[in-house]
């Protein structure tokens, strides 16, 4: 029985304070009996703001696309320049790329680019505060994040304006401050 596998990455590379390059990935795979079979492989790079979420450029690269046709849906990608990473995104690019006007694949990238505020808001806080993945996060990691975007409160279960989480962030310091 054959199976499919579809990887997607996300990159976020910061330039300076105010810009981040940005790569995205998809490659969709399948076992043959020579090795495996590569159906899609699309990338988009590009910069963006910092932490506005504007994006400054962008560039499409169709790496394997299975019809020439899809050769036409780099356009739609290149249009998404300018977009805001936000309200609205969403519907601006299904409405820039949505069905026969751009290429799912595509499309679907574009959608994860949303991440890009995750990964952007954790370098900044990252140069700010001390982070160890292998335990939980301590009062200062929060409160970092919640200084610089105060939106991450009730943004998730653990991040509700009730959670220890955010009582924690929010009690003062032992020095006072």
């Amino acid at each position: 029985m054959r199976t499919a596998r579809r990887k997607k990455w996300l990159e976020v590379e910061p330039i300076d304070a105010t810009r981040a390059r940005f790569l995205l990935g998809l490659e969709d795979t399948s076992p043959s009996d020579t090795g495996v079979e590569t159906i899609h492989a699309l990338e988009i790079a590009g910069v963006l703001t910092i932490p506005g979420l504007e994006i400054l450029e962008i560039e499409p690269r169709a790496i394997l696309h299975p019809y020439p046709e899809c050769a036409v849906s780099l356009d739609p990608v290149r249009q998404m320049v300018g977009a805001r990473i936000g309200a609205g995104f969403r519907a601006r690019v299904l409405d820039v790329m949505g069905r026969t006007r751009g290429c799912t694949h595509f499309m679907s990238l574009m959608l994860d680019l949303t991440a890009a505020h995750t990964l952007t808001t954790f370098l900044r806080m990252r140069e700010r505060a001390e982070y160890e993945a292998r335990k939980a996060p301590d009062d200062d990691w929060t409160r970092t994040g919640l200084a610089l975007v105060p939106e991450l409160e009730n943004a998730c279960i653990a991040l509700r304006a009730d959670s220890p989480v955010i009582r924690n962030a929010r009690r003062p310091r032992a020095d006072g401050s």
